[in-house]
This record gives structure tokens, sequence and C-alpha cells, in this order.
């Protein structure tokens, strides 16, 4: 049986709070801020102090629950503009830090130092992500101040995520299958807040489904345990991706 890779292309609509009232609309294209582009000007130290400088301006209230944090996500439009965007995935984070969530959702519509993504010289929608902890950003709040994280860890492995990939090749049963030249996937999987795997996807599929199955399910029977990732000491949901080589077979 020969393996066919097919580059399968995937767009989903997210819902907006456009102008951050109840009124939502359908965003069908958009895309994510690459590596070292920062969507807010001065970058993510301006970001923080001017969310912080605003706290103050607008006498807003801190939080009773000091470990209180969330992810907030927003759209940057081609002019520069903001909208909150709501993260379906992300609503039982919301639901349970109500205060960050709020705080986010006030403060962001008084910031105005964004910079529009641009891909081919041509202005786009960018989505953008900024964790708020407000027990960092009231009185607590330190100039130069930026998220302090730790990523999702494997537990006494200290090559981590190296060794994980070698566990996975242990578990994946190839018998059956046959293919002309080497090649690459990549599985995406999200460490969760009690450190486990969940939501295992691959990145390009092999345009077999049963290859595709056979590669998820060696992620899944790979037993070890994780650390979850922390923001401020408080666990979060950390995604991975795992680039995977499949040589010619002897």
């Amino acid at each position: 049986m020969t393996i066919m890779i097919k580059k399968l292309i995937a767009f989903s609509a997210l819902a907006l709070v456009s102008n951050f009232l109840s009124a939502q609309v359908a965003e069908p294209l958009y895309y994510y801020y690459p590596h070292g582009y920062e969507p807010y000007k001065g970058g993510d130290k301006e970001f923080y102090k001017d969310f912080h400088q605003i706290l103050l301006d607008k006498n807003m209230e801190p939080c009773e629950n000091k470990n209180e944090l969330y992810l907030m996500k927003v759209i940057v439009t081609e002019e520069g503009s903001v909208k909150y965007l709501k993260d379906e995935m992300n609503s039982g984070m919301a639901e349970n830090n109500k205060c960050a969530y709020n705080l986010g959702l006030q403060v962001v519509k008084y910031m105005n130092k964004w910079k529009p993504l641009e891909v081919d010289s041509a202005k786009k929608q960018g989505v953008a992500s900024y964790h708020i902890f407000p027990d960092a950003l009231f009185e607590n709040y330190k100039e130069g101040y930026t998220v302090e994280s730790e990523p999702a860890l494997l537990e006494g492995l200290p090559d981590g995520i190296n060794k994980f990939r070698s566990e996975v090749v242990k578990k994946i049963h190839l018998d059956g299958f046959q293919w002309k030249q080497s090649f690459k996937l990549v599985a995406l999987f999200t460490v969760n807040t009690e450190g486990v795997i969940e939501d295992i996807t691959l990145e390009n599929s092999s345009g077999v489904p049963e290859f595709d199955k056979r590669i998820i399910s060696g992620i899944k029977n790979v037993k070890k345990k994780w650390s979850p990732a922390k923001i401020h000491g408080v666990p979060v949901r950390y995604r991975f991706r795992l680039p995977m080589s499949f040589g010619n077979p002897s």
C-alpha cells in the first residue's frame, strides 16, 4: 500500500464580539502573528505597561482571587483597530476567571498602539493573544513586566520532547504499510492542566486514514507523566507541535 501525502488546509470561523458589544459576526479568514512580529508597538512590555496605566486611570478594581488568569485573544484589523475574539475552546477559562476576563475586555478597547499584520506586503487581520494576570498589573506591577511562564515538561526526563518522540516511534505500528520515499508528518497535541495529553491531531494528513489513526494511537499509548505548563505558577493548557520523519523502508 503506497501512502500519497496530501496537504489538507482547514479554515474555521470563530465568533467575534464586534466593537465589544454582544453582537457576534463570523470571521472567515484570519492570520496568526508569526514569532518575532509584535502586534503591539513596543512589544509585550509596552502592552502590559499601557494595560497597567489604563487600570489606574479608569479606577478599575483588582480581583479578589489573586490567582485569576485569562488568555485574551484579539483580532487586529487592517486599519489597526481591535476586536475581541470569542474563543469557544477557551470558554472554560473565561468562566472560571471572570474578573480577569472582564478586565481584559474593558481595558483592551482603550489601547491604541496596535500594528496590523502584513502578509506579502498587504495588511491582513491578525490574531494576537495575551495572558492577563491581574495580580501583577495593579499595585504589584513592575516596570518592564512580562508574563512569567514555565512550559509543560516530561517528569524525570531531561531531554523531554526528544525523548517523548522516541517513545512515540516505539508505539507506532506500521505493519502492512509501504511508501516509496521518506516524508514528514507533524502531530499537534495539548498537555492539559492535569498533565494529561489530549486533542491530538495531525497538521497534514498522510492521505491514508488508517495510517493517520496509528500515528495518533502511538501518541496516546505513551504513558509518560507530564508536569503542566504554568503562568505565574497557575497551571495552563500547553500546545505542542511534534514533527516526525519517516525514512525509506528497509
